[in-house]
Formats: C-alpha cells, structure tokens, sequence
C-alpha cells in the first residue's frame, strides 16, 4: 500500500497546484467542505492550501480503506512560535508502520510518503529528509539540503486532530492580520524537470538544478503563467481580479 500512496502522491503534486488566489485576491473565506473543495480543484480545475489541498487528499484515502489521522503541524521558519498553521495526514500501513502524507506545503517537499518512525535519512526524489522524535513526544521534519544543512520544516504530535479543528486554524491563517498567505500571493507545483512557483510576483523555473527568474509585473502575465504553469484553465479564473 506505500507504493500506491507514492503514486497518489506524486500524481497529486505533479496536477494540482499549491495556490492562495481566493485568499490573496479574492479576500474570500476558504470553505473546508469536502464537497466545496472537490468542486474548486476537481470540477473547476483550481488548487488550493494546505487545509484544502491535504483535506481534500485525506478524504480521498478514506474512501479506498486507507487508516489516517489528520494532524496539525507549526511551521518552523515562520517565526519562534509560529501557529499550527499546516496540516497533512499520517496513515498506517497494514504492517502497522505509520508514514506521513503530504500533498499541500508549497515548499521542500517528498514526491511520495515517507516513514514517521524512522530516524534515518529518507530520500525522495532528488531531495532528503528524516524526522527527529524529541524527549517531549514531538516530531520536527528536517529538510537536508544539498550542501548537507539541516533546515527544520516542521514541528508537530502525532495526535489526530477532528476535522472541525482545522476551521478555526485556516482562519487564522487566511485571514489573520500578519498572515502570510493574506499578505502574499504563492504559488506552487512539482515538475519533472523541477518546481515551477510563484512568489513576490516573480516567476521562478527549477529545471534540473538551474533556477530562472521572471518577473510579473502584469495581471495579464499572471493570468498566463497560472495557465501555463499551474494548469489553471482560463474559466476558472475569471473571477481573479486585474
């Protein structure tokens, strides 16, 4: 069963983008609902954040058996406290071992599931990573980037969280004063080649370990790059402001 979570996961990264366009520019609230969600990124062909992307995801493994437990995760470079402002799903597997699944951080991420239980370093894709169980009980995920650093990600319990918990934190997250993604358009999506992003109206192009920058100065280029880039079709964003 890792394996075919490995390939809903990296099927999930590589179609459907990580994207704050009804929060950034729309100030719209982001519904939770698995029905609404299913018709932003199914039906009108959308992405979404973290709650959205990872809470539509977890529905979908528990329609095909799958055991999972939803959890809240801080976000480690976004402050010395930051909230639980992330969320993602730990599944166990048939043989009892637990690895988490993760399909909506808009950053460093795995192309498939890795293992929670496992203090070595786990490699997926191009990238590296390990979880470090602290004398507390909690987990930090840890990113290993090329030159060998050690850049935390993620800090959290692996208590499950109700569904109806993460309302209140996408809230916060979304429509907070010094929330980021209120404050700052981003946009996020796997490629072979490498990710494809968004940020500061900047277009950034990874292929194979050689970054391109573009600028974006326009709504009109905008409007094209998420055509192009994040497979948005044109339909889906009209309501975008210019």
């Amino acid at each position: 069963k890792k394996e075919a979570l490995d390939i809903l996961i990296r099927a999930h990264l590589f179609n459907i983008p990580f994207e704050n366009l009804d929060i950034y520019d729309l100030k719209r609230e982001v519904s939770l609902d698995v029905e609404d969600i299913f018709e932003k990124i199914v039906v009108r062909r959308r992405g979404g954040f973290c709650f959205e992307l990872n809470g539509l995801f977890c529905a979908l493994l528990e329609s095909l058996g799958f055991a999972c437990r939803p959890v809240a995760q801080r976000v480690l470079f976004e402050g010395e406290c930051p909230p639980c402002g992330h969320r993602s799903t730990i599944v166990t597997l048939d043989d009892g071992k637990r690895v988490v699944c993760d399909v909506g951080f808009g950053g460093p991420t795995p192309l498939g599931c890795l293992y929670l239980d496992c203090t070595e370093v786990q490699h997926s894709g191009k990238l590296s990573f390990r979880y470090e169980r602290r004398a507390d009980g909690l987990y930090r995920f840890i990113y290993i980037q090329e030159d060998g650093t050690e850049m935390p990600l993620h800090l959290f319990s692996d208590q499950e969280y109700n569904k109806i918990d993460f309302v209140s934190l996408s809230v916060y997250m979304s429509r907070g004063d010094h929330a980021r993604f209120r404050n700052e358009r981003v946009l996020n999506r796997m490629r072979e080649e490498g990710s494809v992003s968004i940020q500061d109206d900047v277009l950034r192009l990874h292929d194979n370990g050689r970054l391109t920058e573009i600028p974006l100065p326009s709504y009109e280029e905008k409007k094209a790059a998420y055509i192009k880039y994040f497979g948005m079709p044109a339909e889906s964003l009209a309501d975008i402001p210019g």
